[in-house]
């Protein structure tokens, strides 16, 4: 049989999937002719070392495997210790009042209007009755520098601000009941005092 069929032949051959006529064909030319029966002898060779690869691949893999899994619970302790750190930090700003008052810093102001007369009103910021304040000072970088005319309170105000020198930095502006009005005007470690005109009533702002 010509060399060419039995090539395409050789193969089958090798892997033993082909027919017994096939292989009795095969066989017999192979006894006759060196070529075909070199050419058989390589492909046998080649599946010979092929088929133990797999294996050998998954062992030279295996401490990869093994790398990436350790890797894979060194992210998911990394994302649960940070996730906890969070809760308890959460918990710790909430609730510990002088780390909450570090961090979000707040001034509250109350007026009583009892008069109808349009004069300006200054704002008590005393904390104590008897450590009477009257001057707000933005004194860290956690100020916003902004004021709020308190949700509650009887009704819109107008806000000026002067500074120690008695000098007005922030005149007549209409604060909105609820709203809230930026200071970036003003400065840091400096006393700033808040008077506020309103009709008679019981108002109380934040300095945030």
């Amino acid at each position: 049989m010509n060399c060419n069929i039995i090539k395409d032949l050789l193969p089958s051959y090798a892997d033993g999937v082909c027919s017994d006529e096939t292989r009795k064909v095969v066989e017999e030319h192979i006894q006759e002719c060196a070529k075909c029966r070199s050419l058989l002898t390589m492909l046998q060779q080649e599946i010979t070392y092929v088929q133990p690869l797999p294996e050998e691949v998954k062992k030279a893999i295996s401490p990869f495997k093994k790398i990436n899994r350790r890797r894979y619970f060194n992210i998911i302790a990394a994302v649960a210790i940070t996730f906890m750190v969070m809760v308890i930090g959460m918990s710790i700003y909430q609730n510990v009042g002088v780390v909450h008052n570090f961090f979000s810093p707040s001034q509250w102001g109350n007026v009583v209007i009892a008069s109808e007369e349009d004069e300006w009103q200054q704002v008590d910021f005393s904390i104590f009755v008897d450590e009477p304040q009257d001057y707000v000072m933005f004194d860290s970088v956690f100020w916003k520098k902004a004021v709020v005319n308190v949700a509650g309170s009887d009704g819109d105000i107008r806000l000026r601000i002067k500074d120690d020198s008695g000098q007005i930095i922030i005149d007549d502006v209409t604060i909105k009941e609820g709203a809230r009005l930026e200071l970036k005007e003003l400065k840091r470690n400096k006393k700033y005092y808040f008077e506020i005109q309103a009709p008679p009533g019981r108002y109380s702002i934040n300095a945030i």
